[in-house]
């Protein structure tokens, strides 16, 4: 690198807008993994011993996952990246957004400032909405019919996960005021403390209290909880990034930096991610060979999962912290078209979150007459031809779930975004 690069660099870190390419390959990684789930996700209610979600799931031949053992166990651990990927999400905010402002807080004219900010803020998710609410009216109207087009709920409870994001954006001035004000140390024994409680609950209603998944509406105290969970992955990730920012602004000789300069060590976190990784596949794998397939799908019920939770935000602290690999000029060649594409994906994540809520019947369909032509073969044959149908079930599900999470991020890049950026608000 020159002497001109380097300044450019500087200066980008000084105006903080250095992007972190690992956290941003998270955020793909989240919207690949939410994706593959929602695909996944019928079977797995189906093989689970569930009611069926949708009337043309009533003959699902799921009984032939049911019985399989290496399909439980790959269901069950798509599952969890599901609930893995929506923590991800949030937890990406509250890592920078909470963190930058409790670092302003302190600043004179913070709230006048964080108004306007925030309501931007708000204005972009808003928008993002209306555009896409304008898509999914159109596709009603010239593709094919949506379920529940122009309804509350379809625009309500369908939308609970875009509405909650929404709601924390325009809380995060005050919880970071919050948190500035009665210091990280007690923050974070505060979140910690609240934390165990949250998941206490959670693990009742996973696994004695999960009520009916059709008609649970926004005033169910379930529904409720995920939203506090959700509430809590965001604040949480929030402290983690301020208590990072902490610690590179510390005098090195200090104790905090030393102990999370030894936390940030690259392989002691590999090590502790590598083997909660490991723990979650043999848990897994112990209950779909023992036929505890009601089980597996209580370890990722909704939002109660703690491994889910923990497997994200050792991976947010993981992608954060690790320092930037040294390459050749070939590698650095590859290394730039990669992160050409995880950057023209990445922002895409709330468009697909939306896209995927409004008009999830269209690839819905488009998936299921494949998948359910697959196993309706697969239950009539037994040995190599059943191993063969079910990979094939599997493959496809998955290719196509990444298929159209990228389509989804593409679309968005070239439309959503540009029109943003017009108007000033990108």
């Amino acid at each position: 690198m020159n002497a001109a690069d380097m300044t450019k660099t500087r200066n980008s870190m000084r105006s903080g807008k250095v992007r972190n390419e690992r956290i941003e390959f998270l955020r793909v990684c989240a919207i690949f993994g939410i994706s593959i789930f929602h695909v996944l996700l019928v079977w797995f209610q189906q093989a689970s011993g569930l009611s069926a979600v949708h009337p043309q799931m009533t003959v699902s031949h799921a009984e032939v996952l049911a019985v399989s053992f290496p399909s439980m166990w790959l269901m069950s651990i798509i599952s969890l990246l599901g609930a893995w990927g929506n923590h991800v999400f949030y937890m990406i905010s509250g890592f920078f957004l909470i963190a930058s402002l409790a670092g302003k807080s302190r600043s004179r004219g913070f709230w006048r400032s964080q108004c306007s900010a925030t309501l931007r803020r708000c204005i972009i998710i808003v928008l993002t909405l209306a555009f896409y609410v304008c898509i999914a009216l159109l596709m009603n109207a010239y593709v094919m019919p949506l379920p529940g087009v122009g309804s509350s709920t379809w625009l309500g409870i369908d939308l609970e996960f875009i509405w909650l994001y929404l709601i924390f954006v325009a809380l995060a001035p005050a919880i970071a005021w919050v948190i500035e004000r009665i210091g990280s140390l007690r923050a974070e024994m505060t979140v910690v403390a609240m934390l165990v409680v949250v998941y206490l609950l959670n693990g009742y209603i996973a696994f004695f209290a999960q009520g009916s998944l059709d008609g649970r509406g926004l005033g169910d105290w379930r529904k409720q909880m995920s939203a506090v969970t959700y509430l809590f992955s965001f604040v949480f990730a929030g402290l983690i990034g301020k208590r990072l920012r902490e610690a590179d602004a510390a005098n090195k000789a200090s104790k905090l930096y030393k102990a999370l300069a030894y936390l940030k060590s690259p392989s002691i976190l590999k090590m502790l991610m590598a083997l909660a990784c490991a723990c979650v596949i043999a848990l897994t794998g112990i209950l779909a060979f023992t036929g505890h397939n009601d089980i597996l799908y209580d370890l990722s019920f909704k939002s109660t999962s703690i491994i889910s939770f923990v497997l994200a935000l050792l991976a947010l602290i993981l992608c954060a912290t690790i320092p930037q690999a040294k390459t050749n000029d070939d590698g650095r060649r590859h290394a730039r078209r990669f992160i050409a594409s995880i950057n023209m994906l990445a922002p895409g994540i709330l468009g697909f979150y939306i896209a995927q809520s409004l008009m999830h019947a269209l690839w819905y369909r488009a998936s299921y007459y494949v998948m359910h032509a697959l196993l309706a073969q697969a239950i009539q044959y037994g040995g190599v031809a059943r191993v063969g149908l079910l990979a094939a079930f599997f493959a496809f599900g998955i290719i196509f779930a990444v298929a159209i999470a990228a389509f989804v991020c593409l679309f968005d890049c070239f439309t959503r975004q540009p029109a943003l950026r017009l108007w000033k608000l990108a």
